[in-house]
Order: C-alpha cells, then structure tokens, then sequence
C-alpha cells in the first residue's frame, strides 16, 4: 500500500470521516500544507481540513435506527436551522425540477416543496453515500417523483452531464457548498461559469452560504467580496435575502 493509500485508510478510520469519498480527500492529500507533512502529523492535518471544508456535512448520527423526514432535517446540521416551507416559497415557481448540488439531506425537505409546487421533481447530487441511499428509501417509501445520486462536484463533466439532461425551466441548488468547492482555488467560479453555459433564461441558480456559525452564537466576520463581486459581473442577481444564519442569492442569466 503507497503512503497516500495509507493516510487515506487511517484518516477513514474515524468514523465521522468514513463517509466522505476518495476522491475529496485526495484533493485535501495535494492541498500544499497537507502534502507536506508525514504520517501522523499529515492525517491530523488532513482532518483539520475535512472539518474546515465539510463539517457542516459531516454526521455519524442519522445513519442508524429509523427517524422521520422532520426529525432527520432537525437533527442536521446543514438543514436544523432553515424554515424549509418559508424558504420554498420564496424561491420555487413554475420549476419542472429541482436539481440539488451537493444535497447533504435536503431531499427530505421534499414535501414543503411540492406544498409550492405539486407537479416538481427533485433530483439531488450527494458525495456522502449514506446520505444517497436514505434520501432514495424515503423516496421510495413515499412514492415521491424524486431520487439521489452518488456524485462528486468536483467531478465538473459528470455535473454538467447531469444538468444538460434536466429539462427547463429548472432550479439548480447550491446550499452551503461554496466553502467546500474552495477546496480547490477558484473552482467555485469555474464550476459556477460551467453552469451558466448550461442554463436557460427561465432557469435559475439559488446559492446560499452561511453568515453564523454552526452554533448561531457567532456571526462570520468574512464577508465573501469576491464572491459576490463576481456574482453581480457574471449574473442577474434576482434576489438576495437573509435567512436563519444563511445568506441567499437567486441568480439569472444576464
């Protein structure tokens, strides 16, 4: 077994990191202050980086025993904060589908959607394959025009497959993810410039980051000025909002 193959075994061997797919952490393995480091010193540097990049995705909680729909998206912590049946009507319309990048558990927020919208289908991407496989039983169970898949965002080809096949007019959501496409510089803009490419001018893009911590209690002093500098020269930015810790932009194309 190579060194990285190694790393990679003893960082997964921590269950809260189990999940997390191959090919995320050999970007964190190339990331210049991980790649420097040896054994030990680089698997605790390495995990630093998964928790600075993905511990809003990261649960070892929801994968055993059976729970509802609003006790899974309570429980969470990419989702126990958010008004799902306020933010939907906020920002769903006449959408055909919604197609949810990086989706953490987002899919069992599925009914408030179709509360806006009954005729929508929901289509999300996930790299964590427990969370995709308990989405798609919960689809399954209810009969929902709705499935996950396993996928990886910086797997740009595969994403933009995906997209490409989705009829308009479409939402494509982008829920707190931007931190974590930084893993690799710039790719957020590169990823965001794809998917531009791809839509139409009823299509729209919903991206959210968030302004608290995961706690609520401390409010993030960076305030992401090249994001949304780049958002307002690349998009029509149809609507911004605050909600619950998390700031929201609706984007069109120009």
């Amino acid at each position: 077994m190579d060194e990285d193959k190694k790393i990679m075994f003893e960082i997964k061997e921590k269950k809260e990191f189990s999940y997390i797919s191959n090919g995320i952490i050999e970007r964190v393995l190339n990331l210049p202050n991980v790649k420097k480091k040896k054994g030990k010193e680089k698997v605790k540097e390495a995990r630093a980086m998964l928790r600075k990049y993905f511990s809003v995705f990261i649960s070892n909680k929801l994968v055993k025993g059976k729970l509802e729909a609003e006790e899974i998206l309570k429980k969470h912590l990419s989702t126990k904060t958010r008004d799902y049946k306020k933010l939907y009507e906020k920002i769903i319309q006449d959408e055909k589908t919604i197609i949810d990048l990086g989706a953490g558990l987002n899919g069992f927020s599925f009914p408030y959607m179709l509360e806006v919208n009954s005729e929508i289908r929901y289509f999300a991407v996930e790299a964590i394959l427990p969370f995709v496989e308990l989405m798609n039983d919960y689809f399954q169970e209810k009969k929902f025009n709705a499935f996950a898949v396993h996928g990886d965002l910086f797997n740009l080809s595969e994403i933009i497959h995906l997209i490409g096949k989705e009829k308009s007019p479409k939402a494509i959501f982008l829920f707190n993810v931007v931190d974590a496409l930084e893993l690799e510089w710039d790719y957020s803009k590169k990823f965001l410039l794809e998917i531009k490419k791809l839509i139409h001018n009823e299509d729209k893009i919903v991206l959210s980051f968030p302004t608290k911590s995961l706690s609520g209690k401390t409010n993030f002093k960076v305030k992401r000025y090249w994001l949304l500098d780049f958002l307002e020269n690349e998009f029509r930015v149809e609507d911004n909002f605050d909600m619950n810790g998390e700031k929201f932009f609706v984007l069109r194309k120009k």
